[in-house]
C-alpha cells in the first residue's frame, strides 16, 4: 500500500534527524578521546621532567660529595641533602602519576631502589670522610661500584621515559585513528542528510504537481462547461433556473480553485523557508564542530586554544541537539505519536523548577525572574498533566522571554486560577511584538522579522508550546501592546478534578 504525503515527510525527516544525532554522538566521543590524550601527554611531560629532575639532583649530589671528599668543606653537601629530599619526592610523584599505566609500575620500583641505593652509598661515603679523614678516604673518590649505581639509576629512569614516550605514541596513534573515523561518519552522515532533504523536497513537489493538475483538469471542465453554454444558447431562457444553479457552481468551482491555488502558492513558499531554515541552523553548529575538530587533529593549537575548542564544540553540540529536539517534537506531533505521562503537579513547584533553570542564563544578562501568586487564597493549585513537557512549556517561554529583555530588565512568572483553569503567565518588558506579527506567532516556521531582533532557531518553539498545551485540554494566548513595549504570554489548563470539587 502506497504511503501517503502526511506518512512520507514524518518517515524521511526521522531519518534525517537520527542521523544529525549520530553526527552527535560521534563528535561528542571524539571529543572525550581527544580530552583523555590531552591528559595523557599532559603526564608524559611531567614523568620526563621528573626523571630529569632526579638525574640533575643524583650528578649534582654526587658531585657534592666528591668536592667534600677533597675538602672536607660541609657546603658541598647542600646537593646531597636536596637531593635526600627531593629525589623520593619525584619517586612518589611518579608513582602518582604513572598508577592508571601497569607498563610503569616495574620500571619505577627499580628506579626507586636504584636510587636509595646511590644516595645510601654516597652517605656511607661522607661519613668514611668524616671518621678517617682525607688520607685514608682518598681511595673511596672514586670507586668503580659508584660509576655502576649511577649508570643504574639513569637507565632505570631513562627506561620510565622511554615507557611514558611509548604509551603516549600508542594513544596518539589511536587517537588519530578515532578522528579518521570520525570524519568517514561525518561524511557518510552528510550524504544520507542530504538525500533525505532532496528525498522531502521531491515528496513536496510531486504533491504540489498533483494538486496543479487536478487545478488545470477543474479549468478544462470549466472551458467546457461555457462551451456547452454558448452553444445552447437559445436554451438559456427556458433554462433560467438551472443557469442560476450552474453559475452559482461555477462561483464556488473558482472560489475553490482560487482557494487550492493561494494554498499550494503558500505552501511552497513555507516548503522554500523551512528547507533554507534549517539547512542554515543545522550547518552552522557543524561548520563549528567541524573547523575546531580539524585544528585539534592537526595539533597546531596550545592548551588554552585547545580548551576553547573543547569548549566551542560542546556548546556547538548542545545547539545542534536543542534544534534536533525541537524538530524530533514536530514530528512526533505531527505524525500524532506525541505519548504524555499524565500525573498530579503542582504549579508551584512546576514554575519554581523552570524559574530556577532559567536564573542562570537571565543572571548572564542581569535579568531578575519574579514568581507572583494571583490567587486570593492560599493552597496548593493542582492541575493533571505531563511534568516533563509542562516543564518544557514554561520553560520555553521563560527562554523567550529572556532572549527578548533588554539588558537588567525584569520578568515576572505568575499563576493564578480563572473559570475553572490554572493559568500560567510569563510576561517581559523587552522589544514586544507587532501587531502584524501577533496573529501569526505560534505557526510554525514563523518568526518576527522587525519587531522581535531575529535571534536564530527555526521557529518552533511557540509552536510547539501550543501544541503541547492542547494536549493537555488547555489554552495559550500572547498579548502585547507593541514593539518594545513588552509582551506576555498566558497559559490556562484545567484543574485537577478533586481541586474543581473542593
Amino acid at each position: 500500500m502506497a504511503l501517503r504525503t502526511e506518512q512520507k515527510l514524518p518517515i524521511i525527516l526521522s531519518i534525517v534527524f537520527l542521523t544529525l544525532a549520530i553526527v552527535g554522538v560521534v563528535f561528542y566521543r571524539a571529543t572525550a578521546s581527544l580530552q583523555a590524550a590531552i591528559e595523557t601527554g599532559r603526564k608524559t611531560n611531567e614523568i620526563i621532567a621528573i626523571t630529569d629532575e632526579i638525574i640533575a639532583l643524583s650528578l649534582d649530589a654526587e658531585s657534592g660529595v666528591r668536592g667534600f671528599m677533597f675538602t672536607g668543606v660541609d657546603t658541598y653537601l647542600e646537593p646531597l641533602s636536596a637531593a635526600k629530599i627531593r629525589v623520593p619526592t619525584g619517586l612518589a610523584k611518579l608513582k602518582t602519576s604513572a598508577a592508571s599505566d601497569p607498563q610503569l609500575t616495574e620500571p619505577i620500583e627499580k628506579a626507586d631502589a636504584a636510587a636509595r641505593d646511590f644516595l645510601s652509598a654516597l652517605d656511607e661515603k661522607v661519613e668514611y670522610r668524616k671518621i678517617r679523614g682525607y688520607e685514608e678516604s682518598i681511595g673511596e673518590i672514586y670507586r668503580p661500584d659508584d660509576r655502576i649505581r649511577i649508570e643504574r639509576l639513569r637507565n632505570s629512569l631513562n627506561t620510565i621515559k622511554a615507557t611514558a614516550n611509548d604509551i603516549q605514541a600508542a594513544r596518539d596513534r589511536d587517537l588519530g585513528l578515532g578522528f579518521s573515523l570520525t570524519i568517514w561518519i561525518f561524511i557518510l552522515s552528510a550524504a544520507v542528510g542530504t538525500v533525505g532533504l532532496v528525498l522531502a523536497n521531491l515528496v513536496v513537489y510531486r504533491e504540489i504537481r498533483r494538486r496543479t493538475e487536478a487545478e488545470t483538469a477543474l479549468l478544462d471542465a470549466n472551458r467546457g462547461l461555457e462551451a456547452k453554454i454558448e452553444a445552447r444558447t437559445a436554451e438559456l431562457k427556458e433554462m433560467n433556473n438551472r443557469l442560476l444553479e450552474i453559475g452559482s457552481e461555477r462561483e464556488m468551482l473558482l472560489k475553490k480553485e482560487k482557494k487550492s491555488r493561494e494554498e499550494a502558492e503558500i505552501a511552497n513558499r513555507l516548503r522554500d523557508e523551512f528547507m533554507a531554515t534549517v539547512s542554515h541552523e543545522l550547518r552552522t553548529p557543524l561548520n563549528s564542530i567541524l573547523g575546531w575538530a580539524r585544528l585539534l587533529r592537526e595539533g597546531s593549537l596550545n592548551h588554552s586554544q585547545a580548551e576553547r575548542a573543547l569548549a566551542t564544540i560542546i556548546k556547538s553540540a548542545e545547539t545542534q541537539n536543542r534544534l534536533i529536539e525541537d524538530l524530533l517534537d514536530v514530528a512526533r506531533i505531527i505524525s500524532g505519536k506525541l505519548e504524555l505521562k499524565f500525573e498530579t503537579l503542582d504549579v508551584e513547584s512546576l514554575i519554581a523548577h523552570s524559574v530556577e533553570a532559567a536564573l542562570p542564563t537571565a543572571s548572564a544578562r542581569h535579568i531578575s525572574i519574579e514568581i507572583a501568586d494571583y490567587r486570593t487564597e492560599t493552597g496548593r493549585l493542582l492541575i493533571k498533566g505531563d511534568r516533563a513537557r509542562l516543564d518544557q512549556v514554561i520553560s520555553n517561554l521563560l527562554n523567550n522571554a529572556i532572549k527578548f529583555s533588554f539588558e537588567g530588565g525584569k520578568i515576572v512568572a505568575g499563576y493564578g486560577v480563572e473559570d475553572n483553569c490554572a493559568f500560567i503567565s510569563v510576561r517581559d518588558f523587552g522589544a514586544g511584538i507587532s501587531a502584524d506579527f501577533l496573529p501569526l506567532v505560534f505557526e510554525r516556521f514563523r518568526q518576527d522579522s522587525s519587531g522581535r531582533l531575529r535571534n536564530g532557531g527555526l521557529g518552533l518553539g511557540l509552536a510547539i508550546v501550543r501544541n503541547l498545551v492542547e494536549l493537555h485540554g488547555g489554552n495559550v494566548t500572547a498579548a502585547s501592546e507593541g514593539e518594545n513595549k513588552g509582551s506576555e504570554f498566558i497559559v490556562r489548563i484545567p484543574l485537577h478534578r478533586d481541586q474543581e470539587d473542593d
